[in-house]
Order: structure tokens, then C-alpha cells, then sequence
């Protein structure tokens, strides 16, 4: 295993002396502790008790890690790469045990844009910015509309059904194979695997280890497959602009092409799919909201803000301290891994008053950090934004009713706040 690659795993076990010690009080690092749900109550005690938390670590192949749940800390921390590195150490608490985990996944994910720390950050981001520029997303919205249209004729009808399946994670899944080029015939296969290779229950099961290699390469096979495709026969799709791409004269290396696909078809799904569905839970228990939603449309694009705020679909990301720093007094040594919870971050009370409430008109809901903040600004914020707000635009002109009848079936994760199923009635 390469050194790049022993940096998720390997740590000082020394205890530091953080001067926030309330104790081993939770396990942020297991998926269990978000069966039910983000650990809201949990976030809001650390915030108050301890905004940076040490959290020792609970498997022997993941390292302890700072916790930070304040907003300001986490912006902070996203806008100084230099300090604190995605590329050094990863991203991810942990992929998984060494004994089992697929090399070749790791590289993959080390491997994507959000692995890498300036400059190269800023050499691969421009590749594919102009596919994400105001003026690109707004010519989608047309197309997209229809498709959302097309969407809500089919469930007419139908009774009791599930949102996400029927809904939700249709529409993310069509506008980014559109905006790939992916055929029709290949994206149920997409769809299936992004669902089992976001399944932490899964991931995390050393029984499973052989079947997520395969739904890996499964994976990486499909995007190569479309490289060299567009490599013969260029069109104007992103895969194309990707695979025709030369940085100082050479074409990309097949790690970070299979890195860009995986985070497309994860990232470009996820955050957008979870958001959709967070945002029927919440009109559905805030019916007050909804009224004020469907007695004033324009509100719709700050309500979309709120959504995103509300769920925070994206739980974390980790950094690892290139020098030796400081973070509320916290002495931060080089090396250490700070983990940033995006979920506590969004309901903190300093910048969101009232935050454990979800409210339309909320005056500051755009300073969420759902899609991060800094350098890894995610790229698609517009895309995804567009894509929630029209949305619920076409679904609650159509279907003011619409609500969920039945307690959500969660995917079992630390990093996504993903549902697999919300049974609706129209």
C-alpha cells in the first residue's frame, strides 16, 4: 500500500490534552449513531460544552480525531487549505479496514477533486467549471422542468407510493446522465450501485468486501467505457470535455478519471435526492410553512436554501493539519485530523436563531454550508439549487397536498443523510 494511502490509517495514539474534556460522551465515527437520524441533540451539546471535541478513536484502523460543530470554525477551517489538507490524510474518516478495503477504490477517491489541495485543486475545478457556470445551468431549466413534469404525470393517480424511488432520486439521476452523456439503458445500473456503495452497513461489513470491489470496478468500467467512447467520438457532453482534456500535454491518469466519475455519479446525486426528500419531511410537519410556501411562491428560492440547510445531506468532511495550529485555544498539532459536522454547523445557534426550527422566510438561510464552504465549494451549489426549487415549484402547484404517510426507511451512514424510502400520499 502506498504511503498516500497509509495516511487514512495511520496515527499518533498519544493522547492530546484538549482543554474542552467532557469526556467520551459519543461515536461520530460509526454509522450506528445516525440510525435515527444526524445526532442533533448530540451536536448542540458539543457546541455548547465542547465546540472542539476530542474524539478518541473506536476501530483500531481509524485515527481520533478534533470535532468541530461551531459554523464559524468550520468556515474558517474550509478556507485555509494550506493548514488544514484534503489531500494529506483524505477527506473520509476512514475507508474502511486496511485488511479489506479495494486499493483501487481508495485511489479513486483520493484521486477526485475533492482529495486534492491548491494548486491542482484549481487546475482539475477549471476542467469542468464552464458545465457549471450561471449561464450553463440556467440553459438546463427547461429541459429539467419538463422532466419534473413528466415526473408528477406518472404518480398521478397512484395513491400511497415512495417519493424517493418515484421522485426524488429520478430527478438528480436524469439531469446528470443528460449532462454525462450516460445512455438511458445504463442508469438503473448507476442508480443501484451509488445506492450500495453509500450503504456504510455495507461498506463496513468485512463479508461484503469482494461484492463492493466488484460494484467499484462495476463502476469505474462503466465511466472508462465512456472515456474511451468520447475519446474516438468527441461530443459535447462532460464526459467528453473530461476525457479530451490534457493537463501539460497529457491526458488524465486513469485514478483520477475513475475518481471524477465516482464523485459525479455520487455527489451529483446525493446532496440533491436527500434534500428533495428532507425538504416533503419538513413541509409535512410544518404544515404553517407550507401555507406560507403556497400563499407566496416567491419564497420558494429562499425555502430552497432552507431545505438544504434543514437536511445538510453532506454530514461531514475531514482535514488533516499540515503545521502546528490553533482553534479556539486548542492546540492542534501537525498531523492531527479535524473532522467538520456540516449538520451541527447548520443549526448553530450564533448564526441561526432558532435553528432547531424550519422556517421559509428565514433572512440568512443562504449561509448554510450544505455544499461546504471555500476552496470545495461543491460546483454543482447552482445545479442542485435549481434542481430542489423547480422541484417543489411543479409539485406543490400540482400536488399542495402531497405528504408523508409513514416513518422514512434511513440509509445507514455517517457521511449522507440519505432516506431509501418515504411512502407518500398525493
Amino acid at each position: 500500500m502506498s504511503a498516500q494511502l497509509r495516511q487514512y490509517w495511520g496515527c499518533c495514539k498519544k493522547m492530546p490534552k484538549p482543554i474542552y474534556d467532557i469526556g467520551q460522551i459519543c461515536e461520530l465515527d460509526k454509522w450506528e449513531t445516525f440510525i435515527n437520524g444526524q445526532p442533533f441533540d448530540i451536536f448542540k451539546r458539543l457546541r455548547e460544552e465542547a465546540p472542539i471535541y476530542w474524539h478518541e478513536e473506536s476501530l483500531d484502523f481509524e485515527p481520533g480525531f478534533w470535532a468541530l460543530t461551531k459554523h464559524e470554525d468550520i468556515v474558517r477551517v474550509s478556507k485555509d487549505p494550506m493548514t488544514f489538507s484534503s489531500a494529506v490524510g483524505g477527506h473520509l474518516m476512514s475507508m474502511g479496514d486496511p485488511e479489506v478495503v479495494d486499493p483501487s477504490a481508495v485511489a479513486a477517491i483520493i484521486g477526485n477533486m475533492i482529495g486534492m489541495d491548491p494548486p491542482d485543486h484549481q487546475v482539475y475545478r477549471k476542467m469542468v467549471a464552464p458545465s457549471f457556470t450561471p449561464k450553463a445551468i440556467r440553459s438546463l431549466e427547461i429541459d429539467m422542468r419538463a422532466k419534473v413534469r413528466e415526473l408528477l404525470e406518472n404518480v398521478e393517480g397512484k395513491g400511497e407510493f415512495n417519493f424517493v424511488t418515484e421522485i426524488a432520486e429520478q430527478l438528480p439521476l436524469w439531469v446528470l446522465c443528460e449532462m454525462m452523456g450516460i445512455p438511458e439503458s445504463e442508469r438503473p445500473k448507476i442508480r443501484d450501485l451509488v445506492n450500495n456503495l453509500t450503504d456504510a452497513s455495507i461498506q463496513q461489513d468485512p463479508n461484503n468486501s469482494f461484492q463492493i470491489w466488484v460494484n467499484y470496478m462495476e463502476l469505474f468500467k462503466m465511466g472508462r467505457d465512456m472515456i474511451e467512447e468520447r475519446r474516438k467520438n468527441p461530443t459535447d457532453d462532460l464526459m467528453s470535455v473530461v476525457a479530451n482534456t490534457k493537463i501539460e500535454g497529457s491526458e488524465l491518469p486513469p485514478e483520477l478519471l475513475d475518481g471524477f466519475f465516482l464523485l459525479m455519479v455520487i455527489a451529483g446525486n446525493e446532496t440533491t435526492r436527500n434534500t428533495l426528500t428532507g425538504g416533503l419531511m419538513a413541509l409535512t410537519e410544518n404544515p404553517e410553512e407550507r401555507e406560507k410556501l403556497l400563499n407566496e411562491p416567491s419564497l420558494i428560492s429562499n425555502a430552497t436554501d432552507e431545505m438544504l440547510r434543514w437536511v445538510t445531506s453532506v454530514i461531514y468532511f475531514r482535514r488533516t493539519a499540515t503545521k502546528d495550529t490553533k482553534i479556539r485555544g486548542q492546540n492542534i498539532k501537525a498531523g492531527d485530523k479535524v473532522v467538520m459536522w456540516y449538520g451541527s454547523a447548520n443549526r448553530d445557534e450564533d448564526v441561526f436563531t432558532d435553528g432547531h426550527l424550519f422556517r421559509v422566510e428565514r433572512e440568512n438561510a443562504k449561509k448554510h454550508l450544505a455544499f461546504g464552504a471555500g476552496e470545495h465549494l461543491c460546483l454543482g451549489n447552482r445545479l442542485g439549487h435549481m434542481q430542489i426549487r423547480v422541484l417543489f415549484e411543479e409539485l406543490l402547484s400540482r400536488y399542495p397536498n402531497i405528504h408523508y404517510v409513514a416513518e422514512p426507511t434511513r440509509i445507514p451512514s455517517n457521511f449522507l443523510a440519505g432516506i431509501s424510502e418515504l411512502k407518500v400520499n398525493l
